[in-house]
């Protein structure tokens, strides 16, 4: 199990010192800095073959209408199926550590933290939200509009029982 700490931090650089609008014109301009291959621009979002050293160099955008919503990529191997979570956990949850240590280091403290077997860190930043994902089968990099994040984390309205 390879979890690319190097290609990581490297993308999370990039993200947070990027000129981001969210809107899809970033999305080439973006790719190019990254060393990042456009696949297929679609309705919803975006196939992106990365440059980030996993067994599935992949990202996928999701958009809505002309802005961009979030990137989601690999920065660890996908665990095969067949292989025991007793197998594949223990280098996963190594993986996600070393990771922490190395954004904590580029990005300082995260702005929040879910502990647990799918844990999440995140970095508020000015122009990006920067994410870890701790997955059962592989460890995933978000990066998010700031807006898109702000809707996403406000509260659900309360409703009260008219009686």
């Amino acid at each position: 199990m390879h979890v690319d700490i190097e290609g990581a931090t490297r993308i999370a650089r990039l993200a947070a010192e990027f000129d981001w609008t969210w809107a899809v014109d970033d999305l080439e301009p973006f790719c190019a800095q990254a060393g990042w291959e456009l696949v297929e621009l679609r309705q919803g979002g975006a196939s992106i073959r990365t440059t980030i050293n996993v067994s599935r160099p992949e990202s996928v955008m999701y958009r809505r209408n002309r802005s961009m919503r979030y990137f989601s990529a690999y920065v660890s191997d996908v665990a095969d199926n067949a292989t025991p979570m007793t197998v594949v956990r223990p280098l996963l949850d190594e993986g996600f550590t070393n990771l922490a240590v190395a954004f904590t280091a580029l990005l300082g403290a995260a702005t929040s933290a879910e502990p647990g077997p799918e844990a999440v860190l995140r970095w508020d930043l000015p122009k990006a939200v920067i994410s870890l994902h701790l997955g059962f089968r592989a460890i995933h990099l978000d990066l998010t509009s700031p807006g898109y994040q702000a809707w996403l984390d406000e509260p659900e309205p309360e409703y009260e029982d008219e009686d």
